[in-house]
């Protein structure tokens, strides 16, 4: 006979509730891994006013401007391909 206590079944509340704060540590996870990345010395990539910048502790550079690439279905795989001159060239399979 086992001694473990059996784990109640959680409530659609709970699970809603769970669910909810998700978005939250997510959102504190990407920052706390930006701060990290900077206090190490490592430069980190962020997409600002519509520009993908490189952000270090001493600069901010501009690499390029990025565009929306459109609507996409739930399931589309993307492949990205990047050409001679440095262009990433997304690829789109149904």
């Amino acid at each position: 006979m086992s001694r473990k206590k059996e784990k109640q079944p959680k409530t659609e509340a709970q699970i809603v509730a769970q669910e909810s704060m998700i978005p939250s540590i997510a959102a504190k996870a990407f920052r706390d891994a930006y701060n990290v990345a900077l206090s190490k010395g490592e430069s980190v990539l962020v997409v600002r006013a519509g520009q993908l910048v490189k952000v270090s502790n001493t600069e901010s550079v501009v690499l390029r401007s990025v565009e929306t690439y459109g609507t996409i279905k739930s399931g589309t795989r993307i492949k990205v391909k990047k050409t001679l001159n440095g262009e990433f060239v997304p690829q789109v399979r149904a």
